[in-house]
């Protein structure tokens, strides 16, 4: 038990303690920062102190917040704590200063105990008088004791031992201390040189315009964005990578879970299994980069090669009756005449095709159609971008609850329209070849012309400069391959009229694929064709065309035949630049041939035996590929024909109106 007779003492009354803990000090309060927050609370901001107001408020006890004393309540006026609180701060203090002071009383007891006891050997009396009851009643007098002890002296060899031993410890301490000293120091020059590869780095890719910024989630590492804006959801987060710095500070690019294999679109065009062409791809010496750019550059084109051909796959689902088909990883498009093209995407490194050198221009003609078709597909995904961007500057729709689903991309539709209209006029284009072939033989001066691909938007003025557009003159253009394609074909007919043939190839629904408007340009006011046909004909396949083409023709040679200066006064047959002898026949011979109800039949009557009639048909067959002009005459009343001639389209052949004026002769001439 403790004595505590000292704190009854203390707790009597009358007794006044003056006494005050003595001042802690603060080592935050002395801190730079809270000196600063505390003069900033008191004074405001450091420029209202001067030299000057602080002296004054020194002189006259402003500084030292001194405040006038009220004698009417005896407090000052402008104290904020009221008397209730006073005294409940006050009782608090005193409750902590007494358990203060107690603790210190019952310290110095102890203390007391401890030296009475360790005295009790020696004086026990003396020593009885200030040990406290407790004490003296569970511990003997005496039992605590103390000695001096004496050092034991060394010899002088081992104080030279311990001595050599000591220095030894503390030279090898300072050389291990060196040791380390000289190995941090190389460690922190070999990180210095890493850390200055690695900033180099960093710096070098963001020259070349490569957006660097912090990785989402990791506050101390480096990414670069080297995709598209406004690419798929599904392939804009793949365009970010990590740059990653390895042991020896050289960057590593981390993509993640993603492949790092570089891929890229390849188009195949076929023609028979012995002549197959492919797109050319990079060589193997961009496959595997050596800087850190290029890796970045592979990167980006692979994952734009991937999202054309994620976009290539969604749009040829919803073109299947259009024939395009997709087996396995391969898009097969539509056979365009003897062409089969189809497009899949390759890894380069496994590819046998990567040694080809893409700045070499492609020599064979089907080589350079796969060269543009994927060309193409490039240019017509930028495209879409470009116009992901434009609605996205827009003003936004209005919000609903469904979710707005992801365009999809017109890339194959304008292929496989520029591929269509080429076979179609590729098509024409032969079958008028064949067509002219046996009338030009035959002396007629027919011919056409091609005017390819007339709605093309060229943004140019007619001094070649550019116009002034919202939107770029590339887009301009390539907004153009959107559209339905129109070509137009002018065929002069053996009368001198025209067929102008307007071709158009759609590209959206509902109107898909081809359609022909014929319009018919006639150089006569009574000639067959300006009364019988319309304006303008429409026909939706190449054989019904053909076919009009054909019957077109036919009845302009019934016209030229049947049409003479005799036997129509207000008729204007153009005459031949260069008169011949087979024209005269043809004035001669063809005055009296009359067309008849069938086409391509005329008849001729002759005076001087008005009951005998000639007839004389016209016919343009097809046979084997190629258009023969046949002529068959004989009497009406005659079976078989008495002649027949055919014009095969070869150079030295009859001339028409030669073989017209044999026919037309009669038994007499």
């Amino acid at each position: 038990m403790m004595n505590t007779s000292g704190i009854s003492d203390f707790n009597a009354d009358g007794l006044s303690l003056p006494l005050r803990p003595s001042p802690v000090q603060d080592s935050r309060s002395d801190s730079l920062p809270s000196l600063i927050a505390r003069i900033n609370d008191q004074r405001g901001h450091f420029r209202s102190v001067t030299e000057d107001g602080l002296r004054t408020e020194i002189d006259t006890g402003e500084g030292r917040g001194e405040r006038p004393y009220d004698e009417e309540n005896g407090s000052a006026e402008d104290d904020p704590i009221d008397a209730k609180g006073r005294r409940e701060d006050v009782l608090a203090a005193r409750e902590e200063m007494v358990k203060y002071i107690s603790q210190a009383q019952m310290e110095a007891l102890y203390a007391l105990d401890f030296v009475s006891l360790l005295l009790s050997k020696h004086t026990p009396k003396q020593a009885e008088v200030s040990m406290s009851p407790y004490l003296q009643q569970h511990a003997p007098k005496g039992s605590l004791g103390m000695e001096k002890v004496q050092n034991p002296q060394l010899p002088d060899a081992e104080k030279q031992d311990q001595e050599l031993v000591s220095r030894g410890w503390k030279l090898q301490g300072l050389q291990s201390s060196a040791d380390s000293l000289l190995r941090s120091a190389a460690r922190l020059e070999k990180e210095m040189e890493h850390e200055a590869r690695y900033w180099e780095q960093v710096l070098s890719v963001s020259e070349k315009g490569w957006a660097v910024c912090r990785v989402p989630g990791e506050g101390r590492t480096l990414g670069v964005r080297f995709g598209f804006a406004e690419a798929s959801p599904e392939f804009k987060h793949r365009g970010f990578a990590a740059l990653r710095r390895i042991g020896d500070g050289t960057l590593m690019l981390d993509q993640g879970l993603a492949s790092t294999q570089p891929k890229a679109i390849r188009v195949r065009v076929e023609t028979s299994p012995q002549n197959v062409a492919y797109s050319q791809l990079p060589s193997l010496a961009a496959v595997q980069p050596t800087s850190l750019e290029d890796r970045i550059l592979q990167a980006r084109n692979t994952v734009y090669e991937e999202e054309l051909f994620y976009e290539l796959a969604r749009e040829a689902r919803t073109v299947v009756n259009q024939g395009v088909r997709i087996i396995g990883s391969t898009i097969h498009l539509p056979r365009m005449g003897d062409e089969q093209i189809s497009i899949d995407l390759v890894s380069l490194n496994d590819s046998n095709d990567s040694t080809a050198d893409p700045l070499t221009a492609p020599s064979n003609p089907l080589e350079k159609r796969a060269e543009s078709i994927v060309t193409c597909l490039r240019i017509l995904l930028s495209y879409a971008h470009r116009q992901n961007l434009h609605r996205r500057s827009e003003i936004p729709q209005p919000l609903t609850d469904r979710k707005q689903a992801t365009p999809i991309y017109s890339i194959i539709r304008p292929v496989l329209t520029h591929l269509q209209h080429r076979s179609v006029v590729q098509s024409i284009q032969t079958f008028l070849d064949n067509f002219t072939a046996p009338l030009q033989s035959a002396g007629f001066p027919t011919k056409f012309s091609f005017d390819l691909a007339t709605n093309f938007n060229f943004p140019l003025r007619a001094n070649g400069t550019t116009k002034k557009l919202d939107f770029s003159s590339a887009e301009t253009l390539v907004g153009s391959l959107l559209n339905a394609i129109e070509s137009s074909v002018h065929l002069t007919l053996p009368s001198g009229s025209s067929l102008t043939i307007a071709i158009y190839t759609h590209i959206h629904p509902p109107t898909l694929g081809t359609e022909y408007r014929v319009s018919i340009n006639s150089t006569t006011t009574t000639a067959p064709l300006k009364l019988r046909a319309p304006s303008t004909m429409r026909f939706a396949s190449a054989v019904e065309l053909e076919s009009f083409i054909s019957h077109t023709c036919t009845i302009d040679l019934t016209s030229v035949i049947s049409s003479s200066p005799s036997s129509s006064s207000d008729s204007k047959v153009k005459e031949p630049t260069s008169p011949s002898p087979a024209h005269h026949h043809h004035n001669h011979a063809h005055s009296a041939w009359e067309p008849s109800a069938q086409l391509g039949e005329l008849t001729k009557s002759f005076a001087t035996n008005p009951g005998r009639v000639r007839r004389l048909h016209i016919q343009l067959l097809p046979e084997r590929g190629e258009y023969l002009l046949i002529l068959r005459w004989g009497w009406l009343s005659g079976r078989p024909a008495e002649g027949t001639h055919a014009w095969h389209g070869k150079h030295g052949e009859r001339d028409f109106f030669e073989v017209v004026a044999e026919a037309g002769k009669s038994d007499a001439e």
